[in-house]
């Protein structure tokens, strides 16, 4: 018997929770979940999901695919809360029980700079752009506080929760979206993929970035850093970044190294640089 693929899971699991699909088609997924643009009988646009069973939130590898969608139902409630001046995020948003579970949710229009750099390439200026606005943006998004009842949302575990703040904890060049705008770089609009949001100090949400940017531009860190400060008038610890970066690079060369050795390398010499200047 043929293994049902997962447009087909999609499928089943669309109708089962009583709604009729036009059309399905596989969209640019991520490591934790595949996604679909989904047209529903009404003529309605959404993007849909249903988890990977190969991939495990570093930060709390036992939780649950319903679980890990619930978090994000309720991490993009906090952002829409806060209104207009907060980055779009993919709402409304519906959880699909099931097995496996789902989610369908409302467009963020845009695409990520991420695409743009690896299909046709990014001069150094725009992306050193790109940088500074995205840490304008996650600079706004810690701005929510941790509410005394924090909800499904986790705790960072081991991590002073003095200060906590609404942390992405996936937050790179492929979760961010916008608009590439002649003569005024790539404007970013949104951001997706929450499952992975935590409560915990603002430095922590840096990781994501450090294994997939700084590590191999490390010059761009600053810039990051530069946007945050801009839009907080909140300078970050470097010694807390660094520690962070180190912490992240350290934990993908023992639990899932990079197999192309240049990387791999690349790793392991900025491990004993940032070390040297925590």
């Amino acid at each position: 018997m043929a293994e049902v693929q997962p447009d087909g899971i999609m499928r089943q699991l669309l109708l089962a929770n009583g709604l009729a699909v036009q059309t399905l088609r596989p969209a640019r997924s991520g490591r934790e979940h595949h996604l679909f643009q989904v047209v529903l009988i009404d003529g309605s646009v959404w993007i849909a999901k249903i988890p990977r069973l190969d991939w495990k939130d570093p930060h709390w590898p036992e939780r649950e695919p319903i679980r890990a969608l619930a978090i994000e139902a309720e991490a993009i409630g906090h952002v829409v809360a806060k209104g207009e001046a907060f980055p779009a995020v993919p709402q409304p948003y519906h959880l699909l029980p099931g097995d496996p579970p789902g989610a369908i949710m409302g467009v963020v229009a845009g695409s990520p700079p991420e695409q743009a750099l690896f299909k046709h390439g990014m001069e150094l200026r725009t992306l050193r752009n790109v940088c500074v606005e995205m840490g304008r943006m996650l600079a706004t998004i810690h701005r929510i506080r941790r509410p005394a009842k924090p909800g499904v949302i986790p705790d960072l575990p081991g991590h002073d929760l003095s200060d906590a703040r609404l942390l992405h904890m996936d937050f790179h060049l492929g979760n961010v979206l916008g608009h590439l705008q002649l003569g005024q770089g790539f404007r970013l609009v949104g951001v997706v993929d929450w499952t992975c949001a935590h409560w915990g100090p603002r430095e922590a949400d840096l990781g994501e970035l450090g294994a997939s940017l700084f590590a191999t531009n490390p010059e761009l860190l600053d810039d990051f850093l530069l946007g945050y400060r801009q839009a907080s008038g909140i300078a970050l610890s470097h010694s807390k970044v660094l520690d962070v970066l180190v912490s992240e690079l350290e934990r993908r060369l023992r639990n899932d190294p990079p197999t192309e050795p240049r990387i791999y390398n690349l790793f392991v010499a900025r491990v004993e640089e940032w070390s040297r200047q925590i």
